[in-house]
C-alpha cells in the first residue's frame, strides 16, 4: 500500500464479460486506494484489457459493480461535480455507482487511462495536445475556434515539465520518440486532474531503461500527488519493483492477490502464470 492510507478510491466487484460463449471476466473483485499502485497481471487472454474497458466505459460489463469514492475529491471538487450532474449531491458522499457510464463521464470524475497503443494527436504540437486535453476537461470548447492560442499553456507547460517534455513543448508529437510519446501521454492523462490513472500496458514495446525510466517517473508522480495507479504489466521485473499491490488474472478470474513477497512465492501462480512466462520468454 502506498504511504497514504485512505478508504477504496475504486471498488470493483463482482465484475463479469462475456463474448458469445466465453466469459472474458468471471466475477473479477478488487479495490485501489489513493496513493497505491496495483499491478493486474496474467497471461495474454486473461481478461486484464476487458476488465480495464468495462473500468473505463469503452465496455458495458453484463453484471457487477463498479464504485468510485467521491470521498477522495476535495469539497471544490465535488461542488462542480454535483453542478454538473455527474455526481448525487448529499451531506455525506457514499462510494458512487460507475458502472457502464460513458468514458468522457468517468473521466470527469477523475479517472485518467493511457492505452497500449499511444493516442496522441501527431499533428499537433506537444503542448497543443496537453492543451487539448485541458480544454475539454474544463469545458471551455466555446472559447475554442480551431486554434489552441495560450488557452492554459502555463498549466500545459507545468504538465509537461512533470514528465520532463517541457523541451519539446513545440515540436510536433509526430517526430517524438516512442518513449516520449508515453510521456506525452501521460502528461495528457493527468492533464484531466486524476484521482486514479488506468495504464494499460504502459511499457509496451519499449527497452529496459525506457521501461524503468517511465514507471520511475509514475511512481514519483503517484506518490508526490496521492493517485491511485492501476496498470497492467508483463515485465515481471517491473511489476516487483513498482507494485504495492499484484492482482493476478487467469482465464477471466482472479486466482492471488498480494505484495511482491506473496505473489513470488505462490505455487499456483507460479505455475499457471510465471512458469508460462518462463516458458514462452
Amino acid at each position: 500500500m502506498g504511504k497514504h492510507p485512505s478508504s477504496s478510491l475504486l471498488t470493483v466487484s463482482d465484475l463479469r464479460k462475456s463474448f458469445g460463449g466465453l466469459e472474458a471476466v468471471a466475477g473479477v473483485s478488487f479495490d485501489v486506494r489513493l496513493g497505491q499502485i496495483v499491478a493486474l497481471i496474467g497471461a495474454n487472454g486473461a481478461g486484464k484489457t476487458t476488465t480495464f474497458n468495462c473500468i473505463n466505459g469503452q465496455l458495458r460489463a453484463d453484471s457487477g459493480q463498479v464504485l468510485y469514492n467521491p470521498a477522495s475529491l476535495t469539497t471544490e471538487e465535488r461542488i462542480r461535480l454535483e453542478k454538473e450532474h455527474e455526481l448525487q449531491k448529499t451531506d455525506a458522499p457514499q462510494p458512487h455507482d460507475i458502472t457502464g457510464r460513458l468514458p468522457r463521464r468517468i473521466a470527469r470524475l477523475g479517472i485518467g487511462r493511457t492505452f497500449q497503443i499511444t493516442a496522441t494527436f501527431g499533428s499537433m504540437t506537444v503542448l497543443e495536445n496537453v492543451q487539448m486535453v485541458l480544454i475539454a476537461q474544463k469545458r471551455a470548447w466555446r472559447r475554442f475556434w480551431g486554434y489552441v492560442g495560450n488557452m492554459y499553456c502555463d498549466e500545459a507547460m507545468s504538465l509537461l515539465d512533470t514528465v520532463g517534455l517541457k523541451s519539446q513543448a513545440n515540436g510536433h508529437a509526430a517526430i517524438l520518440a516512442y518513449g516520449d510519446l508515453k510521456r506525452l501521454e501521460l502528461a495528457m492523462a493527468l492533464a484531466g486532474g486524476p484521482k486514479l490513472l488506468l495504464m494499460d500496458e504502459p511499457t509496451a514495446s519499449m527497452g529496459v531503461e525506457e521501461r524503468d525510466s517511465l514507471m520511475r517517473l509514475t511512481h514519483s508522480i503517484a506518490k508526490e500527488k496521492n493517485i491511485g495507479v492501476l496498470f497492467t504489466e508483463h515485465d515481471m521485473d517491473t511489476v516487483f519493483t513498482y507494485a504495492d499491490w499484484i492482482i493476478v488474472m487467469h482465464r477471466g478470474s482472479v486466482i492471488a492477490r498480494g505484495n511482491t513477497k506473496s505473489i513470488k512465492t505462490n505455487a499456483y501462480v507460479r505455475e499457471v502464470y510465471l512458469g508460462e512466462e518462463k516458458k514462452h520468454a
